[in-house]
């Protein structure tokens, strides 16, 4: 992104994109609100593998013992 001096906004040098400062600060708020979302539900699912894979380990366990 470059700053285009005439028309008081950011410029995209691959795509032509142009947005002012107010409008690519809510869009990387957007992303970032999205990526620590995604990151939450990936650690919830790996805390339940987790958790899963500890019980059927004990479960395995007992079954031995008896």
């Amino acid at each position: 992104m470059k700053f285009d001096p005439k028309s008081s906004r950011q410029v995209c040098q691959r795509c032509g994109l142009a947005v002012s400062r107010a409008e690519l600060d809510r869009l990387w708020d957007e992303q970032r609100s999205s990526y620590r979302h995604e990151d939450a539900e990936r650690e919830k699912s790996q805390h339940r593998r987790d958790y899963l894979e500890w019980w059927l380990s004990k479960k395995g366990k007992e079954k031995r013992k008896k």
